[in-house]
């Protein structure tokens, strides 16, 4: 490994050098968990009418009087173009949720603060609560016409595709997912459908990693498992190369007689950006890159890979897809003293509990895939010269999901 560096400058790198995803037009019924490439604009006034927000009787508030009773003239159903209530004193509108609310009307008012007298007169049950505007949604009380609604680098999720609809988008420009390869390493891993030997163990790392990044939104266009074995790792990497935007391999990186994978990469040309980062879990982490492939390269215990996947890499992913809206991360207070480095940054799992509180849920080492189930996330927890935190200090907090 090189010399190490943070997890700050870590993530830099990784940003600095991912390139950005190319745009594609996708169908909008396809557009979930993707990032916009364009802004989207209202097309005509929201709402584009005086919309009834209940259903009742539209009547103008002026008339109210003591004894409220009122002439009903005409039923305004939803999806019926605008009417009148007519000039004669104390008329009203039967008016439907949604629906236009007459010029000549100012106020509806619901059908449970009314009693219907007889099929064409109702009273107000309350005269003196009612007031201009109630239950109505005003002509571009949201927005004007032409004006922006969703900017470009949205996160697309089922708000944003009602608004892309509702403004008449049947496509919209969005960032292509990339084309990404898992690969797992070592000559100790069996399929999981395999009885292994003592000396072997079932092969759960990619499976884990393919689950992460289709909770994201984000899908693996092919698995690969490398043996350790020089010249076959790098034959693999070359074919894997030529085929994906992005390798996340997990394990073979360490320092170890039999990982290959750092070599390799270098021997094959790929410029690495670093190789180590001050941090546990997560040591050897490398990233690598050549003009058509980004390669991270991820520790092969599953809470180093776990880890490193949610904090590097799908972040990194979703701000080469330009990304802008971004969630602000959310912090939590430790309930419990923890020891910390001072030259390392650690990411503690944790479990969370009401009051935004964290309990730390440490593991017996970073192999221990078992002690993961009880914690929610993780904690970073920064370097600090007295080595430890006291409870209630707060924290980023980082989700498995």
């Amino acid at each position: 490994m090189k010399a190490l560096i943070t997890s700050t400058e870590a993530t830099r790198l990784i940003n600095e050098n991912l390139p950005a995803v190319a745009t594609v037009h996708c169908p909008l019924n396809k557009c979930a968990g993707r990032i916009l490439r364009e802004a989207i604009h209202a097309d005509r006034p929201f709402p584009p009418f005086n919309r009834s927000m209940m259903d009742g009787y539209a009547i103008r508030a002026s008339e109210i009087d003591a004894e409220g009773i009122f002439k009903i003239t005409i039923q305004a159903p939803a999806g019926s173009p605008a009417q009148l209530i007519g000039p004669a004193p104390r008329s009203c509108a039967e008016i439907m949720t949604g629906a236009v609310v007459p010029e000549d009307a100012d106020c509806v008012v619901p059908y449970e603060e009314t009693k219907r007298i007889d099929e064409h007169t109702m009273q107000l049950l309350n005269p003196n609560t009612h007031q201009a505007n109630d239950c109505i949604h005003g002509f571009a009380s949201d927005r004007p016409a032409g004006q922006q609604i969703l900017a470009l680098g949205t996160p697309i999720g089922s708000r944003e595709i009602a608004v892309a609809a509702t403004c008449g988008n049947t496509e919209l420009a969005v960032a292509k997912i990339p084309s990404i390869a898992i690969i797992s390493t070592g000559d100790e891993l069996v399929n999981i459908d395999s009885t292994p030997a003592a000396h072997q163990i079932r092969r759960s790392n990619d499976i884990m990693v393919e689950t992460a990044l289709v909770r994201s939104h984000l899908y693996s266009q092919e698995k690969a498992h490398l043996p350790d074995n020089y010249e076959a790792c790098k034959a693999a990497l070359q074919t894997l190369l030529s085929k994906n935007e992005i390798l996340l391999l997990s394990g073979g990186v360490s320092m170890g007689k039999k990982d290959y994978i750092p070599d390799a990469l270098d021997e094959l040309g790929l410029t690495n950006h670093f190789h180590g980062i001050a941090q546990k879990p997560g040591k050897p982490m490398g990233f690598w890159t050549n003009q058509k492939c980004s390669v991270f390269t991820l520790p092969g215990n599953p809470l180093s890979t776990l880890t490193c996947l949610h904090q590097y890499v799908i972040p990194a992913i979703f701000n080469a897809m330009g990304q802008q809206t971004i969630e602000a991360t959310r912090s939590v207070n430790i309930d419990q003293d923890i020891s910390a480095r001072d030259d390392f940054t650690i990411f503690l799992p944790v479990s969370i509990h009401e009051h935004n509180t964290a309990t730390p849920q440490p593991v017996n080492n970073s192999g221990d895939l078992v002690h993961i189930l009880k914690s929610d996330g993780y904690i970073v927890v920064p370097p600090i010269q007295t080595k430890s935190y006291s409870v209630g200090s707060e924290f980023d907090f980082h989700p498995w999901h």
